[in-house]
C-alpha cells in the first residue's frame, strides 16, 4: 500500500506514527528543511474546552497509546479586560511546546518515528495523486482544501508572536481582551521557561501590515515592556469543509476544518485527525464518520466565536467580571464534568436575539 503524507506537522506526523504501527511506511514530504514551524511558541489545552471528560494527556494515551509529555500543567489563568481582571486557579489544562524545541509536540512525534522524511520537498498534489493509493494532506492550512472546492472560511486572523525575556511562572498564562487593540480576539502570554515567554496578539479582520499599529497600542495600554528577542507575524484562516475526503485524498488538521475558531485551539484535534485518517486507510472505515465527533464539537464552539465577535469592551468587562465570581469559578473551572459545549445553547439564543 502506497501512502503519501504532505506535511510533517502535528497531524502529518501523528498519521505517520499510526500507519507505521500498522506496518505501513508512508512517504512523508515536508517543504521546510526541519521539523516544526519557523518560530517557537507554545499551545494550551483548556479542560473546559476539551471534547472529552478526560484530560488531553490521558485521552491521547489511553485511546491511541500516544504518550506525549506536556511542558507544564496549567494551574493559573489571569484574564484582563479594559476595566476588569480575574484570576482563576485549579487543574485547568496543559501547556505544550511547539516548533523546533526538543520537547515540542512535533519533536516528540518525530523522534518516535521509524522512517525518514523528504525535507525541502514542495509538492503539488496533482503531481503525485496517481502515484499513491492514498494521500494525506497535512499542510497546516486550507490551500489544498480550497483547490478541491470543499473549504469555507469562517475566521481570518493576523497574529504577532514575540519572544520576550523576564520572570515567569511555568504553570501560569495571561489573557487580555480589548476592542482597541485586539478587536474580538485576544492577547496571550505563555511561558517557555522561568526566564522567557511568548506573547501573542491575534486580531481579526485586518491585514498583517496593520499589526505594528495594534501591537503598539497593546504594549502601551497594558504596560508590557519585556525585552523582545524575536518577532514573527502570521496570517491564518480557520474554516470548515463540506467533506474531509475527496477521492484518495484525506484532509487532516486545519485543512479538515477541525480547528476551533473560538480561541483558535486545535492541537489535540489536529493530532487526532491524523490518527483517524490512518485508521480509515488501514481499516477501510469512512473517514468522515470517524472525525464527525470532532467537527461537531468545533461547530458548537463556533457559536461562542459568533457571540464573541459581537462583543464590545463593556461586554468583555461583564464577561471577565462574571467569570471571576466564586460560584462560577467553581462550576466552570474546578468541576471536571463542566464543558463549554454544554453551554452552547445559551450562545445560540444570544446569537439569534442579536441577529433579529
Amino acid at each position: 500500500m502506497r501512502v503519501a503524507i504532505i506535511g510533517a506537522g502535528l497531524s502529518g506526523l501523528a498519521c505517520a506514527h499510526e500507519l507505521i504501527k500498522n506496518g505501513i511506511h508512508p512517504t512523508i514530504f515536508e517543504k521546510k528543511s526541519h521539523i516544526g514551524k519557523d518560530y517557537l511558541f507554545s499551545t494550551t489545552t483548556l479542560r473546559v474546552l476539551d471534547r472529552t471528560y478526560k484530560t488531553s494527556v490521558k485521552y491521547l494515551n489511553q485511546r491511541y497509546n500516544l504518550n506525549l509529555k506536556s511542558f507544564s500543567p496549567l494551574r493559573e489563568i489571569i484574564m484582563i479586560a479594559p476595566q476588569k481582571k480575574t484570576v482563576v486557579r485549579g487543574k485547568l489544562g496543559y501547556i505544550y511546546m511547539r516548533g523546533e524545541a526538543e520537547n515540542s509536540l512535533e519533536r516528540q512525534l518525530y523522534n518516535g518515528l521509524n522512517t525518514s522524511i523528504l525535507f525541502d520537498s514542495y509538492i503539488n498534489i496533482n503531481d503525485i495523486k496517481n502515484d499513491f493509493d492514498y494521500i494525506v494532506a497535512a499542510t497546516g492550512d486550507e490551500t489544498i482544501s480550497k483547490e478541491l472546492g470543499v473549504w469555507t472560511t469562517t475566521f481570518n486572523v493576523c497574529t504577532r508572536v514575540a519572544m520576550v525575556l523576564g520572570n515567569f511562572k511555568l504553570d501560569s498564562t495571561k489573557m487580555w481582551v480589548d476592542n482597541d487593540y485586539a478587536k474580538t480576539c485576544y492577547g496571550y502570554l505563555s511561558p517557555h521557561s522561568t526566564k522567557d515567554a511568548r506573547i501573542l496578539l491575534s486580531i481579526d479582520n485586518i491585514s498583517c501590515y496593520e499589526l505594528d499599529h495594534y501591537w503598539d497600542k497593546f504594549i502601551h495600554k497594558e504596560n508590557i515592556f519585556h525585552k523582545t528577542i524575536e518577532v514573527k507575524d502570521i496570517e491564518f484562516s480557520i474554516g470548515t469543509t463540506s467533506t474531509a475526503k475527496v477521492d484518495n485524498i484525506y484532509l487532516v488538521g486545519n485543512g479538515a476544518g477541525v480547528i476551533d475558531d473560538f480561541l483558535g485551539f486545535g492541537a489535540v484535534n489536529a493530532l487526532e485527525s491524523g490518527i483517524l485518517a490512518a485508521h480509515s486507510i488501514v481499516k477501510g472505515i469512512d473517514y468522515n464518520d470517524l472525525i464527525s465527533p470532532i467537527k461537531k464539537h468545533v461547530s458548537k464552539l463556533h457559536e461562542f466565536r459568533k457571540t464573541m465577535s459581537r462583543f464590545d469592551n463593556k461586554d468583555f468587562n461583564r464577561l471577565i467580571s462574571f467569570l471571576g465570581l466564586p460560584p462560577i469559578k467553581q462550576l466552570i473551572y474546578n468541576n471536571p464534568l463542566t464543558k463549554a459545549k454544554n453551554f452552547t445553547f445559551a450562545a445560540k439564543i444570544y446569537n439569534k436575539i442579536k441577529e433579529k
